[in-house]
């Protein structure tokens, strides 16, 4: 047995691969994968720039640090509840309303 594959055998996890399921996941969530990917940066820019942390966010939202790291990875499926909770949080806007002319 050559060197590399006895490296590929000690680094190789005896577990069966689930990339499958996490690309078909991927490809039928594209959409709002790609709106929480936007809504992570706005949050993530918003807690620079006012020097905070992911745990003081949890703290101000009253939530567990855990779900602030999943908000900021992008893969979180967020309620309107919780991207209005972000927006108090931060003092920013993250989805912007617009009236509709017929209304007004």
């Amino acid at each position: 047995m050559t060197s590399i594959n006895k490296k590929l055998e000690k680094i190789a996890s005896g577990k069966p691969s689930n990339w499958m399921e996490q690309a078909r996941f991927r490809r039928e969530n594209k959409a709002w994968l790609k709106k929480s990917a936007i809504i992570a940066l706005r949050v993530l820019k918003a807690l620079k720039a006012q020097g905070l942390t992911q745990k003081d966010l949890a703290e101000k939202m009253s939530v567990s640090p855990q779900q602030i790291n999943k908000i900021v990875k992008g893969h979180e499926n967020l309620t309107l509840e919780t991207i209005t909770n972000l927006e108090k949080a931060l003092g920013i806007l993250i989805i912007k309303e617009e009236q509709d002319d017929a209304a007004a």
